[in-house]
């Protein structure tokens, strides 16, 4: 199976500088997700994407507000689900992850360091997981390799190599910003040196998937699908034929 992993991107929750309301938040993801499951995804990931500017470790209010989401989320479509807590608050998404039963987690700076518009990025592994294991959450840990919209101090290969220490679940792999095509020379490399599955993360699209398909298990998309802000359905369903094409 090759997934395709369908991205809510949240409006901005309560305490964010651009907060409207909860109950547009809910009204807003929840159209969105319905889309995508009836677009045909695989599974759907859910993000505070709205939180712009992003801090480093979030509020327990945006705790509280994604599990509920989440829950209503996962009961509305069934579909397995995903939790990304921007801009890298890996123990604030395992929390949500435990709370609603999500199957995996996804972690922008799960070990090294980076360089991003929030500041250092500092993956902290070590303790996410003795936290994983404390609360007794079973979620997956996708981690990304020199993640987007970040400055990096090691090379792809020095992330590869270090993910199996880390205990990651499957890697991913992005370009440079968000809805950006990635590199496929990089994505071949990280194919080719992974003994995980590999994700792509950012700019895939009908046109570029069957090329993309070649080097990676698996796709996340968010920008694609969206069409004046909000998730198309025929957008979605683009994407879905490509892969069944592929893999008929």
């Amino acid at each position: 199976m090759f997934p395709i992993i369908g991205v809510v991107h949240l409006p901005s929750l309560p305490g964010s500088p651009n907060h409207v309301s909860l109950d547009f938040v809910f009204e807003r993801a929840l159209e969105d997700a319905r889309a995508l499951a009836e677009g045909g995804v695989d599974a759907i990931i859910v993000e505070n994407y709205g939180d712009k500017p992003f801090l480093r470790s979030v509020g327990e209010e945006t705790v509280a507000c994604m599990s509920v989401i989440a829950w209503e989320i996962r009961k509305e479509t069934g579909l397995p689900l995903g939790i990304n807590v921007l801009r890298n608050d890996a123990k604030a998404a395992i929390a949500i992850a435990k709370a609603v039963g999500a199957d995996f987690v996804r972690v922008n700076q799960f070990f090294y360091a980076s360089l991003s518009p929030e500041g250092l990025l500092e993956g902290n592994a070590g303790e996410v997981l003795r936290f994983k294991r404390a609360i007794e959450c079973n979620a997956m840990i996708f981690a990304d390799v020199c993640v987007k919209h970040a400055h990096h101090f090691v090379s792809l290969e020095e992330y590869v190599e270090n993910a199996e220490r880390c205990l990651v679940d499957a890697l991913i792999v992005t370009g440079m910003s968000t809805g950006r095509e990635v590199d496929i020379g990089d994505l071949r490399r990280v194919k080719e040196l992974a003994n995980m599955p590999v994700l792509v993360g950012s700019g895939v699209t009908p046109e570029n998937l069957p090329k993309i398909a070649k080097f990676c298990d698996g796709v996340i998309v968010g920008t694609y699908f969206k069409r004046r802000g909000r998730v198309d359905v025929k957008r979605v369903r683009r994407i879905v034929d490509v892969r069944d094409s592929i893999f008929e």
